[in-house]
């Protein structure tokens, strides 16, 4: 039947047809991705990786769930139509064979061979003992004997042997173990895993397509023979013409891509032809190409997004729809499934582990590249897949294998994170680096009342991942940096030079190539990193120590990557560039555009809850003084001179632990002699007084006035603690008063005499608007505005304030940009203030 005319012809588009197959093809692939990836969502928080959710979904797809609704098996996955998703399927599994080749960089393997080498081959040889055991109960008890038991015993001892290092790889990524001594080893030793694996089953392969054993030995010769012009005669051609077309630096040209494709193409055809299976062919050409320069990334980076999103879920939805639960329908057989599954771990764990302890490490780290060597992953379901189709296991031992599967990958991360668990890391971390076991301050948190901070500010963890973050972040830095003043004696003494922490954040997907950025070697890749370089240049040009690190963590795990960068450098304050309002347009109808001949910015969306949910963590995690900086243009249009460029920095000083941060990080920058400054210390007043301010008045429809007030309410107030008690409340203030002092009481404050700072207090029934409105008059657009955030053991509280401000000016920017920055900030915002602002929330407990 022809599908021309389409529906209107009375051509049921669900209705296969071998002369027009493309619509039930759309149908299919439509419903494999959108329910993997529905059911990918549910198990990602489990820390599970995309193969599972695969073939959880093609089980779920298959005969075993859904294949019990009336006419669905021959309506979507009828059996005709299946030999065209198996061709699309194995097309992009040559692809993905040869993206796993990639992966493999020889010389990583080679830097940790000795112990890589012996832990696979205890995991191995351990595994196929066990393996070949249970072949002899599952060979006479699941088959009709017809396949030859010499086959069938080496096929299983590979499949039981194999560890898969793809999905491993993202797993240790995920649990920030990749360049840990635990991750090193169990990766690398997965590598030689997959490759003596692969060599086995190209036996295996062998075997089964040939007539005799002379045959099978003629067709594993063939295949060494190829491999051999591979090494030797394609990957010279191949380097040379990759150094030809600039591809090594720049990644590769269009040109490049046809070559290195076709060649995947052209081997794959070659392997099949020999009689082994073309994915052989795919994975050879991927292990040859070269690591050096970004060749090998950017080649991955083009072509990985299409084989994980349309061929992966194909092939390992097909896998699903092959596996019937129902065959597993009798205590026997689900006795096999607990031997197969407990010889399979075992095999691992006790084979593997025991190796790595000979290699001197300690027993739990041991147990736990057991249990990560136990991951099979999707390298065991391909293998599984082959032998099904080459007719090696029938149904029932298919099941068996594939339930093996799903289980050990499933429980290799809870498991390895019960064994090696962060406290234990903790513990072994501080016991090397001191000897001595670790110690707790229960009574940090009543101290740090008691305090009065004093920072250095010295040490700084810049925190980056956008380039365009990069001017205002250079603009403070090297306003930070002190200057040689004769005249003034406002200057503090033994001022030491600047340190900078640069830590280069990139998100961890679930594309291979980012997974390559961090398995391979970490310092080569921060060499060609764009941003790491131009901050480096930064900081020659201005005589900063600048050290950089790049980490490569899931989002959700940036701020816990962040607190371990701030512990490992010592770092006293972080700064990381404000994402959450998104992009800045210019507002031609701005009312405050009067004071500043250049347009006044403003934020154009609201905060994300995953950059809330981001900000929240850093507070939580963090120890140390943390600045928000929300860029407008700092430093743009001053005048720039030999120390820095001229900049007006106007702080609104409430008392507090974050306003005490904030002063003396203003008082930091006053060792600039390019910055001046004017502190206002504001208090309340239950009177009106001269100094009260109230923000212009908006047009706005008073119809949303009890909005506004259940929006307010809404807002969560887990990280706010104003000072209730009235002792704490006492030390706070006097904390306050003493800073105050120290730098601005008349005859002995080491600021007094400053010329460049002006301070003054001043009575307000209206804090918060004044200390806006002020600014209006204190800085422009190429100034800053620092605000503490004012959301932990504030001295006041702005709420009732606030409410009349968003009555006036309308909700801004949201609940989740109150609850990131903080009142004082929000109100800032609010009122549409032109300079850049940076919000710090001063050092949590010592």
């Amino acid at each position: 039947m022809s599908s021309e005319g389409g529906v209107l012809s009375g051509v049921i588009p669900t209705k296969y047809n071998s002369a027009d197959p493309i619509s039930l093809f759309i149908i299919q692939v439509l419903l494999i991705i959108t329910f993997t990836r529905l059911l990918n969502n549910l198990l990602s928080p489990l820390k599970q990786p995309r193969v599972i959710s695969e073939v959880i979904g093609g089980i779920i797809l298959g005969p075993s769930v859904f294949g019990h609704i009336p006419n669905y098996m021959d309506t979507i996955f009828p059996d005709e139509s299946k030999p065209i998703l198996n061709l699309v399927a194995n097309f992009g599994l040559v692809f993905f064979l040869f993206l796993i080749g990639v992966e493999m960089n020889p010389k990583v393997v080679m830097k940790n061979a000795r112990a890589a080498i012996s832990i696979s081959a205890g995991g191995i040889s351990t595994c196929f003992v066990l393996g070949a055991a249970v072949s002899y109960g599952l060979y006479t008890q699941f088959t009709d004997e017809t396949q030859k038991f010499s086959t069938f015993l080496i096929f299983i001892g590979v499949a039981m042997s194999i560890t898969a290092f793809p999905v491993l790889a993202r797993i240790l990524s995920e649990l920030k173990l990749m360049h840990s001594p635990v991750g090193i080893a169990a990766l690398t030793a997965s590598v030689n895993d997959d490759v003596v694996s692969w060599i086995l089953l190209a036996l295996v392969v062998s075997l089964i397509k040939s007539s005799n054993n002379l045959t099978a030995l003629y067709i594993f010769l063939l295949c060494i023979g190829w491999v051999f012009i591979v090494v030797i005669i394609i990957r010279p051609i191949l380097l040379k013409l990759i150094v030809k077309t600039g591809s090594n630096d720049n990644g590769p040209t269009l040109c490049m891509m046809v070559i290195t494709l076709s060649t995947v193409l052209i081997s794959a055809f070659v392997t099949s032809s020999i009689g082994i299976h073309a994915i052989f062919g795919g994975f050879i050409i991927g292990v040859i190409v070269p690591h050096e320069g970004g060749f090998a990334v950017g080649i991955t980076e083009k072509i990985e997004d299409l084989v994980n999103i349309l061929f992966l879920p194909i092939y390992f939805t097909l896998s699903g729809l092959k596996t019937e639960l129902g065959l597993l329908n009798t205590p026997k057989v689900w006795l096999w499934v607990f031997i197969v599954i407990s010889c399979a771990m075992m095999g691992k764990i006790c084979g593997a582990g025991l190796m790595a302890r000979l290699n001197k490490y300690k027993w739990i780290e041991a147990l736990t590249i057991g249990v990560f060597m136990s991951c099979k992953g999707l390298v065991e379901l391909i293998v599984l897949n082959i032998g099904f189709d080459e007719g090696v296991i029938n149904k029932r031992i298919f099941v068996i294998m594939v339930t093996m599967a799903i289980v050990t990958t499933f429980t290799t991360s809870p498991l390895a994170t019960w064994i090696y668990s962060n406290e234990y890391q903790r513990s072994l971390k501080v016991e090397q680096q001191s000897g001595q076991p670790e110690q707790r301050d229960d009574n940090a948190n009543a101290r740090e009342i008691l305090s009065i901070e004093k920072f250095t500010y010295n040490k700084f963890l810049v925190v980056l991942n956008k380039i365009e973050w990069l001017p205002s972040i250079m603009v403070l830095l090297q306003s930070l940096e002190p200057t040689n003043e004769q005249t003034s004696t406002a200057v503090i003494q033994n001022t030491q030079p600047s340190v900078v922490h640069v830590l280069r954040m990139v998100e961890l997907t679930q594309r291979i190539s980012t997974v390559m950025k961090k398995f391979n070697k970490k310092e080569e890749a921060m060499l060609h990193d764009p941003i790491i370089n131009v901050f480096r240049m930064f900081g020659r040009l201005n005589l900063l120590k600048i050290e950089a690190d790049l980490s490569i963590a899931p989002f959700q795990n940036f701020s816990k990557h962040i607190a371990e960068s701030v512990r490992d450098t010592g770092s006293e304050m972080v700064i990381i560039p404000w994402n959450g309002l998104g992009a800045i347009i210019d507002d031609p109808s701005n009312p405050f555009n009067s004071f500043e001949e250049t347009l006044v910015p403003r934020e154009k969306k609201d905060t994300s809850p995953q950059v809330a949910n981001f900000v929240q963590g850093v507070y939580n995690e963090v120890n140390a003084n943390i600045g928000f900086l929300i860029d407008r243009g700092l430093g743009v249009g001053s005048r720039t001179g030999l120390g820095g460029t001229d900049i007006h920095v106007y702080l609104p000083f409430f008392g507090g632990i974050d306003n005490r941060a904030a002063l003396s990080f203003v008082v930091r920058l006053l060792k600039n002699s390019n910055v001046t400054a004017t502190v206002i210390r504001i208090k309340r007043s239950d009177e009106p007084t001269d100094n009260d301010a109230v923000l212009q008045r908006i047009e706005f429809d008073d119809s949303n006035h009890d909005n506004i007030d259940n929006e307010f309410t809404k807002m969560s107030s887990a990280s706010a603690h104003v000072l209730n008690s009235n002792t704490i409340r006492h030390l706070s203030e006097m904390a306050d008063e003493l800073l105050l002092s120290e730098y601005f009481k008349v005859g002995t404050g080491s600021l007094v005499n400053n010329p460049r700072i002006n301070y003054s207090e001043i009575l307000s029934s209206t804090p918060l608007q004044t200390a806006v409105e002020h600014s209006k008059k204190i800085v422009s657009r190429k100034d800053l505005v620092v605000v503490g955030r004012e959301r932990r053991d504030a001295i006041m509280s702005h709420r009732e304030e606030f409410i009349e401000v968003l009555k006036n000016f309308g909700l801004s920017s949201g609940n989740d940009t109150r609850k990131c920055l903080g009142d004082l900030a929000e109100a800032f915002l609010v009122g549409q203030i032109a300079s850049s602002m940076l919000v710090i929330q001063g050092k949590k407990s010592l």
